[in-house]
């Protein structure tokens, strides 16, 4: 992102803010005058008027990105945060949650019920609960694990196994993985039949799994450009003890 557009994210995220600012700072005023006026069915009255400024509330913070919500609610006092906060609708409060700094993800998640915080979990990957969960209960991450399939339940163990700001901590399980006898071609269409795509999936790698001069287990196939032999995978296997062992440019393939 270059500096003019920081600038104007900046920018924008701050008019947020002071939209929120200025509707709280109505809603008190308005429900300080209600409150002090003298008039029939006055509590009906002013739980009316609290209710339309709540949804007025609610409707500005959906329209806002998680992290622009999450900055909106760092940005204010604490007893505007828990106005705003109690109007984060369910589904999203585990994304903004991620967003928070630890302080003030700490300080709301102390306020919250397990059963909130089970829900919030829920709706999170596997990556991102394992960035959520040094700051919840005991007893809500053991429901959580209980909630998971196994296989989900094995990667959050793996993801929580590494050190915090590692790259294994901060690995994401959300890929799609390609069958090596297929063409790139198929690839491609298989791809485009997705309705979701993972986050940041704009180039495909090819992963070597072999190593040696091994015969491909895959007969000839000239339709799909494929010849059997070895040239799949002829680098030879790296030397494992050596830290930054790298296979030499002249063994590399010249032709895949």
């Amino acid at each position: 992102m270059s500096e003019v557009e920081e600038s104007s994210a900046q920018d924008s995220v701050q008019g947020h803010l002071q939209e929120i600012v200025a509707l709280l700072e109505k809603q008190r005023l308005v429900e300080d005058l209600v409150h002090k006026q003298q008039m029939p069915r006055h509590a009906l009255v002013e739980s009316i008027v609290q209710k339309r400024h709540a949804a007025e509330l609610q409707r500005k913070l959906d329209s806002l990105h998680s992290a622009d919500v999450a900055y909106i609610l760092e940005a204010l006092p604490r007893d505007q945060r828990m106005v705003v906060w109690d109007l984060v609708k369910a589904d999203r409060e585990g994304e903004v949650l991620l967003e928070l700094s630890e302080p003030v993800r700490e300080a709301l998640i102390a306020q919250m019920e397990p059963a909130e915080l089970l829900a919030a979990a829920e709706t999170l990957d596997t990556d991102e609960l394992a960035d959520l969960a040094p700051d919840l209960p005991d007893d809500v991450m053991d429901d959580v694990f209980k909630a998971l399939p196994v296989e989900e339940r094995e990667q959050l163990r793996a993801a929580m196994s590494y050190p915090e700001d590692s790259v294994g901590a901060l690995m994401d399980f959300d890929l799609v993985t390609i069958r090596d006898d297929v063409t790139l071609e198929v690839v491609l269409r298989y791809l485009r039949r997705l309705e979701e795509l993972p986050d940041h999936t704009d180039q495909i790698f090819v992963v070597l799994v072999e190593f040696g001069n091994q015969p491909s287990p895959f007969p000839p196939d000239p339709a799909a450009q494929r010849t059997t032999g070895p040239l799949h995978n002829e680098i030879p296997a790296p030397d494992r003890s050596v830290e930054g062992h790298a296979t030499p440019l002249s063994h590399q393939p010249q032709a895949l």
